[in-house]
């Protein structure tokens, strides 16, 4: 399939060469000179860059399109020589940080770039400010904007972000024709369907509030903006605003009316195995982003139909859509060799060749917004027509947002309310207080200051 969105900006380049007269080369023969210089050239001629990246790309579809682009680069630069260290996120960040205090960090790490993240480190003046290569790559104008809508403030942008996720409403059709249910337009409608299922004898989500940070994370991301309009979301993410709004208490309202209704699997704040709950036909619907799309093409018996998540009757705009980018190259400010860092990132998500690796070996969306091919599930299709959709809103995740504080509240909050140990008051309340906590830190997008 072929995207076209935007239009590419070409960038002309240009390779340095020697060039030496005759006269020149007469010169230097006549001395006997020009014999020496010989093995000086080929010396030049075989050396070598070597750029050491840190990735998360341990196994599976993405470690092995991260390994052929690689490959593609080398080729394409011989001079250019890649040393690839994948590490699982958590040892990741144990390493990186005692190869800052060390001073032998990788000259680009690929790692979650959020402010709760990357902001310490930013402060701390470890990763470069990419603003300017975003002018002279073009970045702006041939990719997502949330690639450096995330890794950005106080006028500092920090990464480059990759692998564009959306979240998104998945349901079982044969489960939705059979009940005479058609695409919920709005959360209202969605939660009259949710009673219709469970009166039918199926359960009704695949969803847990469990101990993983991002089952509650994503979930309350997806519900939240729902019911926030954007100025609401902006207040919050962007200006340090309080998050006592009615958007808010309305959105955890609903959540809270689910979880009396039961609509979620008995028990919902023990750690269940989603997929197999909606792949083995009894759930009709499981809210999840577009890394389940390759679980999709591997259950075909399952007749999975993928709509945008709807909005809600009070919001204004009609609703909206939480995107997250899964990782971000960041490039270290130690680095000598940060202008073949650049050149790197800028051929990994600035290229239609890439993107064809990405999106077909990687089963991954893409940040670029420039026309490519690439052969896509139906599934995978129908992600790429919803992200492109200029009327849904395209807002980042509240993970990639929020300061170390609200981090940790909001990675239990779902778990929270699913036990009863938050009512919307307090929910609001110990929301709040993370917020004011990481305000005093610097760690907001309003507060943030780069040192």
């Amino acid at each position: 399939m072929q995207r076209n969105l935007y239009r590419l900006n070409d960038r002309e380049g240009c390779q340095k060469g020697v060039f030496m007269k005759k006269r020149l080369l007469a010169g230097l023969a006549a001395t006997g000179l020009i014999v020496s210089m010989i093995p000086v050239n080929l010396v030049a001629a075989q050396e070598q860059t070597t750029l050491e990246i840190w990735d998360m790309f341990t196994d599976g579809s993405l470690a092995a399109a991260q390994e052929a682009i690689i490959a593609k680069f080398e080729e394409e630069n011989p001079n250019i020589k890649i040393e690839r260290v994948p590490k699982d996120q958590a040892t990741l960040e144990e390493t990186l940080k005692a190869a800052f205090m060390a001073g032998d960090a990788p000259d680009i790490v690929y790692l979650e770039a959020g402010i709760g993240s990357a902001g310490t480190y930013v402060q701390a003046g470890y990763y470069e400010d990419l603003t300017e290569v975003y002018e002279e790559y073009g970045w702006k104008d041939t990719l997502m904007s949330a690639c450096w809508e995330i890794p950005s403030a106080d006028n500092f942008i920090w990464g480059v972000g990759n692998e564009m996720e959306t979240m998104g409403l998945y349901v079982n059709q044969d489960i939705f024709d059979e009940l005479g249910l058609d695409q919920p337009q709005t959360v209202e409608e969605l939660t009259e369907d949710m009673q219709i299922i469970k009166d039918a004898g199926y359960q009704v989500l695949a969803n847990t509030l469990d101990s993983q940070w991002y089952n509650n994370m994503n979930f309350l991301t997806t519900i939240f903006y729902a019911f926030m309009p954007q100025e609401d979301i902006d207040d919050v993410m962007n200006n340090d605003g309080s998050w006592d709004k009615e958007s808010v208490r309305a959105a955890v309202e609903c959540v809270i009316d689910w979880l009396d209704k039961g609509y979620f699997p008995s028990h919902p704040e023990v750690d269940g195995d989603q997929e197999n709950m909606f792949f083995s036909g009894d759930a009709a619907i499981w809210i999840t982003g577009n890394w389940s799309v390759g679980a999709v093409n591997e259950h075909p018996d399952i007749h999975t139909s993928i709509y945008p998540f709807p909005g809600s009757e009070t919001c204004s705009d009609g609703g909206s859509q939480a995107n997250f980018t899964g990782g971000a190259y960041l490039v270290y400010s130690g680095s000598e060799v940060k202008e073949t860092a650049y050149q790197f990132i800028d051929f990994s998500v600035n290229n239609p060749d890439t993107a064809t690796i990405w999106a077909e070996t990687g089963g991954t969306m893409p940040p670029y917004t420039e026309e490519y091919e690439a052969d896509l599930s139906p599934a995978g299709e129908a992600i790429v027509e919803y992200l492109g959709d200029d009327s849904l809103q395209n807002t980042a995740g509240l993970n990639m947002w929020l300061g170390t504080n609200a981090f940790e509240f909001f990675s239990k909050a779902g778990q929270n309310l699913a036990i009863g140990a938050l009512d919307v008051d307090s929910f609001i309340s110990e929301a709040d207080a993370a917020r004011e906590m990481d305000i005093q830190s610097g760690l907001t997008k309003g507060s943030f200051k780069v040192n």
